[in-house]
């Protein structure tokens, strides 16, 4: 199946998320948006495949992802794209206590 948004969100990089630090987000897929300037979190339908769920998160942001990445220590990696570009470590808000 394809996906395609006009205009265009310039996707750069995704990652399907497999791990379990966020148990809430397995297998889903994250895109950076170079033009959207947004991170966006999409669930495909178990049965169809097709895009079922599309969640643009953190809009306070504002600034353009380059690329996203699942670290080898289970957190989602999101690097920024411009002059000063940074890589941000996505934490998992601590559980109610």
């Amino acid at each position: 199946s394809r996906l395609a948004w006009s205009p265009s969100i310039a996707p750069p990089g995704l990652t399907l998320y497999r791990e379990s630090r966020y148990p809430d987000w397995a297998g889903k897929l994250f895109v950076g948006g170079l033009a959207s300037r947004s991170l966006l979190r999409l669930r495909s339908g178990q049965d169809t495949g097709l895009l079922v769920e599309e969640a643009r998160m953190f809009p306070g942001l504002r600034t353009r992802i380059r690329d996203v990445r699942t670290g080898p220590d289970g957190y989602l990696y999101v690097l920024t794209d411009e002059e000063s570009g940074k890589l941000l470590r996505l934490v998992p808000p601590a559980a109610p206590r």
